[in-house]
Parts: C-alpha cells; structure tokens; sequence
C-alpha cells in the first residue's frame, strides 16, 4: 500500500459575485452556467477522526500544501485544500476579491462540502498569511461551525506595491477596484530551501498580483479582526516562525490569552505550511487532541 494519499479534485459550482461581493442574482455567465471553485481533497489514512480546511495565502494556491495536507491524513484527518476566487485552478481574475461577502461564502461551501462528507465530524479551520486573516473573518461571523481555528503567520500588516496613475490627464483619474498592484515578496522571505523556492519559483499557478479591492479588504480585516480575535467562539492556535520578516512575530506573541495559544516554529519564514510542514503537523495533531478529537 502506497504511503502518499494522493489528493482528489474536486469543482463546486458556485454563484458569480455582484461588485460589493454580494451574490449576483441568476447564473453565472461561465461555460455551463457555473462558477467553478477548484479544491484538493486527501482522505484520512483509516477511520477519519475530522476534516480540516486549509485557506492560502495572497498569490499562493491549495496545491502547495500537499506534503503538509499527507501528514494530516497520515494522522487520519481528511483534508480540503481550496483554491480561492482568482487564485490556483479556481475561474476568476487574478488576485481580486470582491469582498469579504464574497470570500466568507465560498469557504462556507468548502466546509459544507466536508460537512456532506464527514457529517458528524469536527471541523477545524487552518488559514495562512492573508488567508489566517480570511479564516478568523469565517469563525467570527458563523459561530458555532468550527471545532477550532489555526492562524499560521497571519497576515497583521498587509504591505503590497500600487503604482499611482500618472500621465497628462492623471486628475481625472482614480484608482479602480479591479487595478492590479505587486504583493511585492522576495521568495528568499518566504522559503528557506532554495529547492523549495525554485519550486515556487516554477510554479505557473503561483503569482504575484493582487487588485486594488482585495488588498483593502486584506487591510480592513487586519485592523479590524485582530481586535476582535478573543471573541472568536472556539480555540484558537496562532502558528508563527520565528525568522518570519514579512510580518513581525511578536505580533503574534502580543494575541496570546485567553481561548488564543501561540506557538513558535523555530527558524521558519513566512510561507510557513510550505516551509516547515513536518513541525507544523507535529504542533497540531496533540493540539487538536486536547480540543478533545
């Protein structure tokens, strides 16, 4: 018998968004009448003992966490890996949101997916950098849906690069939602493997956009969410490397109390599923234990 679960894909078929992130009423207009959200599915190794789902970063993709997602499974958690709207195998423009609507409501369809598979399971929730910050925004608005929630080096301090509109009528014009700007990341911050940068490297899914609305979204939910995170109505982890530099890993440290535990991943950048999913898995399998699965 094999040693690797290999993932299964999987489409939801999901409603087009209105400008604000509200669902467009009707059909899509895609092929088919339908939006197609892509997520990667690893069953658990014997009988499950809960599903999990992992939300990726700005630019980043389900895919990458394969060899993180294998080691959950070998401890018999059944995992989703979804690819946001814009982002990876998923339909829509690169690296735009249209709101938090929007977001909230296809990470719902993912755990409603899991739910439909693994009805009386527990769910936990795991996010990564812009997608930790997506995540505690899920928990807080549908209390009661989650066993647990995981923030691995969330996004506290969103910082991305938008040139400003120049040129002889430059007065007359404004920034639109849908202009794309740079999520401005040196891989070297992200990966300490340079195998592993190279990977990402030549990785055609991963990019490096991100538009004008969605990088509001990701500032609003920093300055907002962050205050709000000892409301959260389940336990919280917060996973953080300690040579993180895209975002400081004290702010982490400063969440910590409460229903909010915070651990350190020593030496790990910011890509941190990608960049220690070995020490990531061993700090979650007791840790979802003592939630009681």
């Amino acid at each position: 018998m094999s040693t690797q679960p290999e993932p299964l894909t999987t489409y939801l078929e999901l409603r087009e968004s209105t400008a604000d992130g509200e669902v467009r009423a009707g059909l899509s207009h895609k092929a088919g009448g339908l939006f197609l959200l892509h997520v990667l599915e690893l069953a658990a190794y014997g009988e499950p003992r809960g599903g999990v789902t992992v939300v990726h970063d700005a630019g980043s993709h389900g895919a990458r966490f394969v060899e993180f997602a294998r080691g959950l499974a070998r401890e018999r958690w059944a995992v989703a890996l979804p690819d946001l709207r814009g982002h990876g195998r998923s339909e829509g423009a690169r690296g735009h949101a249209t709101g938090l609507g929007e977001v909230l409501r296809d990470i719902d369809e993912v755990q409603q997916h899991l739910a439909y598979r693994l009805p009386i399971a527990p769910k936990f929730l795991i996010g990564q950098g812009l997608g930790a910050l997506y995540a505690l925004a899920f928990a807080l608005d549908r209390p009661g849906q989650l066993h647990g929630l995981v923030l691995c080096a969330p996004l506290w301090t969103p910082r991305f690069a938008f040139q400003t509109k120049g040129g002889l009528f430059k007065a007359f014009k404004k920034q639109l939602p849908t202009d794309s700007g740079s999520l401005a990341r040196d891989p070297a911050l992200l990966l300490r493997s340079a195998d592993l940068r190279a990977a990402r490297q030549a990785d055609s899914l991963v990019h490096d956009t991100i538009t004008l609305r969605a990088a509001e979204l990701a500032e609003q939910l920093a300055k907002d969410q962050a205050t709000r995170l000892q409301s959260v109505g389940c336990p919280v982890l917060i996973l953080h490397g300690t040579g993180d530099r895209i975002v400081d890993p004290a702010l982490s440290r400063s969440k910590a109390g409460g229903r909010v535990e915070v651990r350190e991943i020593g030496g790990a950048l910011h890509d941190l599923l990608v960049d220690a999913p070995g020490e990531c898995v061993a700090e979650l399998v007791p840790w979802f234990a003592r939630q009681g699965v």
